[in-house]
């Protein structure tokens, strides 16, 4: 069995076009179970460039480190 590659949540603001990667690790120390919907928290996101809550988010498959 080969090894699952590592998930990533890839933002894109609405506003400013500025992109930003969570890694589904990561979510865990926000309170965000690795695999729980993006609608159940994509209102809690914001732009770190604008501060815009404007943003797009989609799950990607990153590049193994």
């Amino acid at each position: 069995m080969t090894p699952r590659p590592p998930q990533g949540i890839l933002i894109r603001c609405l506003s400013c076009r500025h992109k930003g990667v969570i890694s589904e690790r990561d979510l865990v120390r926000f309170g965000v179970g690795p695999g729980a919907p993006i609608s159940h928290f994509v209102k809690r996101l914001r732009c770190r460039k604008c501060g815009s809550r404007s943003v797009m988010a989609k799950r990607i498959q990153m590049k193994a480190a």
